[in-house]
Formats: C-alpha cells, sequence, structure tokens
C-alpha cells in the first residue's frame, strides 16, 4: 500500500539468497519502480531446484517513503514454476495390444508413445520417464482399454522401475467384449534420482483375454522435497 524510498538501497549483505541449500552472494541490486528492487546473483550455472531470499534487516536504507522500516523476514522460497521438475507423455490410437496371463503386470510400450513437455526428467523406451531430480511428485494418468472376453477384470496402476503401485491403481469388470473403457487415477509418490515412472495393466482372471490400450498418457510434476 506504500510506496518506497528508491533514493536508497540495503546493503547488499542484508540479503540472503540460497541457490539449491548453498548461499550466493547478491552482487547487485536496482530499483524497479517503487515496489519492486531488482537483486543479482551471479555464478549460477544452470536452473536450480530452490531459490530462498532472506532479508535480516531492518535497515534505515530499506523504507517506505514515510520513513518506516522492513523488519527482518525469513526465507521465501520462489514460486517460479520453471524451477520445478515436470514431465509428460501421450499416445494416441496407439493399439497396444497384450494376451494377458492371469495376475503379470504388462509395462504399456509402444512406438506411438511420444514425449510431452519435459523439465528436469527424460522421456525413453517409449513408455517412461526418467528421474533426474528427486522428490515428492504429483502423478496423474490416463488410459482407454478394451477387453476381448467378457465378464474379465482388468486393472492399470502407475510404475516405478517396473513395479505397480497401490496407490493410483484401477480395477474394471468388462460387461461385455471388446468394449472400449476409458480410466483415470492420480497418486503422489517419492521418487530418487533414476526412477523410471511407467504406466502397467494387469487382469487378474484366467482365460488370457487380449487387452488392448488406444489411448494413454501420463504427467509428472514435482510438489515437495524430500525430508
Amino acid at each position: 500500500r506504500f510506496t518506497m524510498d528508491q533514493t536508497v538501497k540495503p546493503a547488499h549483505n542484508l540479503w540472503v539468497c540460497e541457490v539449491d541449500d548453498v548461499v550466493k552472494a547478491v552482487t547487485a541490486s536496482a530499483w524497479q519502480d517503487e515496489w519492486t528492487l531488482l537483486l543479482t546473483v551471479d555464478a549460477i550455472a544452470s536452473i536450480p531446484d530452490r531459490v530462498t531470499l532472506e532479508y535480516e534487516g531492518p535497515s534505515v536504507n530499506l523504507a517506505i517513503t514515510w520513513g518506516k522500516q522492513w523488519e527482518p523476514w525469513g526465507p521465501i522460497l520462489s514460486s517460479d514454476a520453471t524451477l520445478l521438475p515436470y514431465g509428460s507423455f501421450k499416445g494416441n490410437e496407439i493399439g497396444w495390444v497384450q494376451a494377458a496371463a492371469q495376475n503379470v503386470w504388462y509395462t504399456i510400450s509402444d512406438a506411438d508413445i511420444s514425449v510431452g513437455t519435459v523439465h528436469k526428467m527424460t522421456f525413453q523406451n517409449n513408455q517412461e520417464l526418467k528421474i533426474d531430480v528427486a522428490g515428492f511428485y504429483l502423478l496423474n494418468y490416463y488410459v482407454s482399454v478394451e477387453c476381448s472376453i467378457a465378464g474379465k477384470h482388468v486393472l492399470t496402476a502407475p510404475e516405478v522401475d517396473g513395479v505397480e503401485l497401490p496407490m493410483g491403481k484401477t480395477h474394471h469388470e468388462f460387461g461385455r467384449a471388446n468394449e472400449e473403457e476409458s480410466w483415470s487415477g492420480t497418486a503422489i509418490i517419492n521418487l530418487i534420482v533414476n526412477r523410471l515412472v511407467s504406466i502397467g495393466i494387469s487382469t487378474d482372471d484366467a482365460g488370457n483375454p487380449n487387452l488392448t490400450v488406444n489411448h494413454i498418457g501420463l504427467t509428472l510434476v514435482e510438489i515437495g522435497k524430500a525430508g
């Protein structure tokens, strides 16, 4: 509500900037307008995962125009979404077919599955995202599935390193053969570097039905750091 006094600036050592938990010195500062002070931090080699800024005032050189000094405040985490790892893949009309044995999980993999938008992770092997940054991730996925035999139960689930997860698992019974259904699932998962995230499918009934996947998609967004 109150404009800042742009004739003075606080000393640079009153700003505490941490980049991926490493303290970095503020090397320059300049008022952009009566509300905005631009701080410059040098020697950052790449886009970091986490940036915090803390003010260790008060200082007579950081005050509003009628003289009120700013009080100290603790670290504020950057809200810039470009700092967060994220990734996705998708496949439309892929026509993936698997003759499914009872209680066997199959990773859905097809040349028509392609990368979506990725940052700090990699899409590979026509089926999975490889994690570059450890953390807690929000996962969402969808599939459209057909089953060649009526009355069979079919399951889908997110996988980590080829092992299905209980969180996000779906379970559906097909009333009619070759009837297409669309399902989705979601989970929050703790991932370390180099984990592989994919989507799996299975049936818990005998009879070896053909399971067909026509559409598939998965997204991952980091939402927090592991403790």
